[in-house]
């Protein structure tokens, strides 16, 4: 029986260069759950560890199954109320109280995976912290812009500003939600130094 590792499937989706580049970024299908505040709270790690519990429990339902499945990645995608008015890429963690950022952390899932199937997981796994909060997420991005953050989040001051200016130099501005993927994986308390993330932002022209 083959499983379906989704890192394999979608290498392109968990790819960037260094640089900025753009991107076309189509439909996805997510197992995710939404919270809001600073993305350093002790609930947004507590989140963060739910979701991994939840999608092995989810996992192992389709164990032994045809539609066998891996994914392991996790993603935040993190946005202000329009209330608050328009933050672009490069002042996303600055111009803002993080208090009232607003996020959904969330991590791929096969196109098969149902919100049925989700309902059930969790009524079967209470013990999982959240459990009851986790859902479906359908979501195509469409064009960005991107590049591979390595380092430390508190690197991304400087980083974002780059892809703020090669987005402004390619005559196009963040029209959605700021995107992370952190294709190392990471907890509190661990050493940030190789980290690898994927900051990526819609963008539409000027």
């Amino acid at each position: 029986m083959d499983i379906i590792d989704m890192a394999n499937k979608y290498s392109g989706y968990y790819s960037a260069s260094t640089e900025p580049e753009i991107v076309e970024i189509g439909r996805m299908n997510y197992l995710s759950i939404l919270g809001s505040g600073s993305p350093g709270t002790p609930i947004f790690y507590e989140k963060k560890k739910a979701i991994i519990d939840f999608l092995q429990q989810l996992q192992k339902e389709f164990t032994q199954k045809e539609k066998a499945f891996k994914s392991d990645i996790v993603e935040i995608f993190y946005w202000f109320d329009e209330k608050e008015g328009f933050v672009d890429i490069g002042d996303f963690y600055t111009t803002l109280s993080l208090d009232i950022l607003k996020y959904r952390i969330a991590v791929v899932i096969p196109d098969f995976i149902t919100a049925q199937n989700i309902e059930v997981t969790a009524e079967n796994h209470k013990e999982i912290p959240f459990a009851s909060q986790f859902e479906t997420f359908d979501y195509n991005a469409g064009k960005c812009v991107q590049l591979m953050h390595l380092g430390p989040f508190a690197g991304e001051l400087v980083t974002l500003p780059i892809l703020q200016n090669f987005a402004s130099e390619s005559g196009l501005r963040k029209s959605g939600m700021h995107h992370e993927i952190h294709i190392t994986h990471f907890e509190k308390g661990q050493s940030q130094a190789n980290m690898q993330t994927i900051l990526r932002d819609p963008v539409q022209a000027i």
